[in-house]
């Protein structure tokens, strides 16, 4: 099997150094975030920026598209939580209650509860439909940095540094901890909600069997000595991808563990946040202050 990339649309953000790119709920609009302590929406298959969201005190690290796309969590270095309304680029809550940066946010299913992972070592959670700023409830359980944060129906799962993915089931109230004896720079889950894809900082991607913690399989082949990478599956959670440090969008087989294609992004050095489109075989990937995106098609291999 190999992969033919090729880029539909390059483009400078013009806001510093984009720290996170993300796609919105059905993928035809995307988030940028910058060191420059701003958010810019984008409809990237024609390079237009449509609004810049700006607000934060310092620079913002991640951000997050809710469901029904009317409304933005974004968090940064200012320990700030922001939800926007999209349409008009206001902010309409602000909550602050960790005691230090924070690395990413992510909305629940139905877009009603913001959470957000912080290098305190914590993970909060707000209500938007509350008066009140006070977090609804923490998970205090890591014992270094949050890394990323992915939900489910019933589940938050989240990565740490201190080695750790972390389970967490509303349904009954029971915390999973698989203990990956590395820092873990982020984390993600199958289309079937059956595995976990925890990329770490040893330059290895493990996926792990959600209810049990089995390690399933490895990927190894890109750089990762020093930034949190982000990983996606796409094809139908056929592919993993990853970013590198080398500047390469790095794809195996997920079966094999074999990589099966790298794309390399001229004049970048680390392709550190990436994002695979919801339905089509695109993925949007974030390379200093560049955005990227490529389409890719499978080809038999002979």
């Amino acid at each position: 099997m190999k992969l033919n990339f090729s880029s539909i649309k390059s483009f400078n953000c013009s806001q510093g150094a984009v720290r996170a790119v993300r796609f919105n709920v059905d993928g035809d609009y995307c988030l940028t975030c910058g060191s420059d302590k701003s958010i810019k929406l984008w409809n990237p298959r024609k390079s237009l920026l449509l609004k810049t969201y700006s607000g934060h005190g310092y620079e913002v690290m991640d951000a997050r598209s809710s469901c029904d796309s009317s409304h933005i969590a974004s968090g940064g270095l200012d320990k700030c939580i922001f939800l926007w309304d999209v349409s008009t680029g206001q902010v309409v809550k602000r909550y602050r209650a960790h005691h230090g940066f924070i690395n990413c946010v992510q909305f629940n299913e139905e877009s009603t509860v913001i959470l957000s992972g912080s290098i305190d070592c914590s993970v909060k959670t707000w209500d938007c439909k509350s008066r009140s700023k006070d977090p609804i409830q923490e998970f205090k359980e890591a014992k270094d940095s949050i890394t990323s944060i992915t939900v489910s129906n019933y589940e938050i799962i989240t990565s740490s540094l201190d080695g750790k993915v972390r389970r967490y089931d509303l349904r009954n109230g029971k915390l999973h901890a698989d203990d990956q004896s590395c820092s873990v720079n982020f984390v993600s889950i199958t289309k079937d909600g059956q595995c976990l894809l925890a990329s770490c900082a040893n330059g290895i991607i493990r996926m792990v069997d959600k209810e049990s913690g089995e390690i399933l399989s490895e990927y190894r082949g890109h750089v990762n000595k020093k930034y949190r990478l982000e990983n996606g599956l796409i094809n139908n959670d056929s592919i993993v991808v990853s970013g590198s440090e080398d500047a390469n969008l790095v794809c195996w087989d997920l079966i094999q563990g074999k990589i099966i294609e790298k794309v390399h992004h001229d004049n970048h050095r680390v392709i550190h946040s990436i994002d695979c489109h919801p339905t089509k075989n695109e993925i949007i990937t974030a390379g200093e202050g560049n955005v990227h995106l490529w389409e890719f098609n499978q080809q038999s291999s002979d």
